[in-house]
């Protein structure tokens, strides 16, 4: 099925790792701070200060350093816990950035990702297609992950996402191969259907099975069921 591929890129987030928390903007030391002080993790109204939060982050689209990530994220807890008692703090607003930014153990790969990445390299050359924030790249680095990617293009390097088509636009205009010569991996039904638009071949790695129903693209639940799908 896959016989021309030559490459193959991954989205990284809930494909290659996921938050360790559980939640990508509640890290584990947020978490720890509320037990600590005996405050609720969530509230009515702290929620409503999430999504004025995300719309903030949202309009931002360039981040080209981790000292303009941890900025942005400084803002985006002033906002989460603005009015919020018991958080609305330097404290907390900092702790909060930092461990966002600066915690490179902040995601987990899952277990069966780092055998499986050394083993379809030998075949592929493999890249990185994420919408993130350019501490991802320092978090492969200190996983040994970083070398088998290239390129590692990330949204907030170049201003866009994968909902507007140009990051996997930058994607293809960094490699040599055609997009008919190239796999694309996410977790995300409507960004490979975008990706498939602009002629890749693509598979949803959804280790939920959420998608099974969508007929139209090829679905896998592990990096294993991968492996079998391109013949390693």
């Amino acid at each position: 099925m896959f016989d021309n591929v030559r490459r193959i890129f991954f989205d990284s987030g809930m494909v290659l790792c996921y938050p360790k928390s559980g939640e990508w903007f509640y890290p584990l030391k947020y978490k720890e701070y509320c037990k600590e002080k005996r405050l609720p993790e969530k509230s009515f109204r702290q929620n409503i200060n999430y999504q004025k939060a995300c719309y903030h982050l949202g309009n931002i689209k360039t981040i080209k350093s981790e000292d303009e990530e941890y900025e942005v994220f400084r803002e985006f807890y002033k906002i989460l816990f603005h009015t919020i008692k018991g958080k609305d703090n330097r404290e907390l607003i900092e702790l909060c950035a930092n461990a966002c930014v600066f915690d490179y153990e902040k995601y987990e790969f899952y277990d069966d990702v780092k055998e499986s990445i050394k083993r379809l390299k030998y075949k592929y050359d493999l890249g990185i297609i994420s919408d993130a924030w350019p501490s991802l790249f320092n978090v492969y680095r200190h996983n040994d992950m970083y070398k088998h990617f290239e390129p590692f293009i990330i949204s907030s390097m170049y201003g866009c996402t994968k909902q507007e088509y140009d990051l996997f636009r930058f994607g293809l205009a960094n490699v040599a191969e055609h997009p008919e010569d190239i796999l694309f991996v996410d977790d995300s039904y409507e960004n490979c259907m975008r990706a498939a638009k602009l002629g890749m071949n693509v598979i949803v790695l959804n280790r939920n099975k959420y998608y099974r129903s969508r007929k139209n693209i090829l679905h896998v639940s592990n990096m294993e069921e991968l492996e079998k799908v391109v013949g390693i």
